[in-house]
């Protein structure tokens, strides 16, 4: 779609009325710089403007509305019930309102109860604490003898290191065994 497109569609709902008061109260106030707004609403004016011409201008009188109300009031049975339907559409924005902020307090509740959820420690994480990750991690690297480390290379050493510190992650978020099994491996490693 194209701007032009969407130019034209604007103008010929702002002439056939559709648009809400504020839309047309921007539409209004653009047309007046934007030629090309301008020119597009006199087409549809240019257009739509011989069809009501051939139609007569005949409105209901306004208490029309009031006194059909109040006929369908009158009677007696199904008209109570009509009544109310009347009175429904008539807060039907009202009823829309507290639908949305019905929906909106659901949603929070959703919101909560989720972050609650996700909030709680695992069970795994429970299990876990019995193994002391710090205690591990710490032994490690006191096994080793200075001289040993000063003689490897740093590549080596480097690589060391990411699987202790990989180790002590797995052991901070409760996967026990692939912590054993990191430390295990550690314990095994020849410098």
């Amino acid at each position: 779609m194209t701007e032009d497109d969407d130019i034209d569609g604007l103008a010929g709902e702002y002439v056939l009325g559709s648009l809400d008061t504020a839309t047309r109260a921007r539409v209004n106030a653009r047309r007046r710089v934007d030629a090309s707004l301008a020119a597009a609403i006199e087409a549809w004016q240019g257009r739509l403007c011989p069809l009501s011409e051939t139609a007569p201008g005949n409105s209901p009188p306004p208490h029309l509305y009031n006194r059909t109300l109040s006929r369908i009031s009158g009677k007696t049975g199904r008209s109570t019930q009509l009544t109310q339907i009347v009175a429904l559409h008539r807060n039907r924005k009202d009823l829309g309102s507290i639908a949305l902020l019905g929906g909106a307090l659901a949603a929070c509740v959703a919101l909560a109860i989720g972050w609650f959820i996700h909030s709680q420690p695992a069970t795994s994480s429970k299990r876990v604490s019995a193994i002391d990750c710090s205690r591990l991690y710490k032994e490690f690297w006191g096994k080793l003898e200075d001289e040993k480390v000063t003689g490897i290379s740093a590549e080596h050493l480097a690589g060391v290191s990411r699987m202790a510190l990989r180790a002590y992650d797995a052991c901070q978020a409760g996967d026990a065994l692939d912590a054993n099994a990191l430390f295990n491996r550690l314990g095994r490693i020849q410098f």
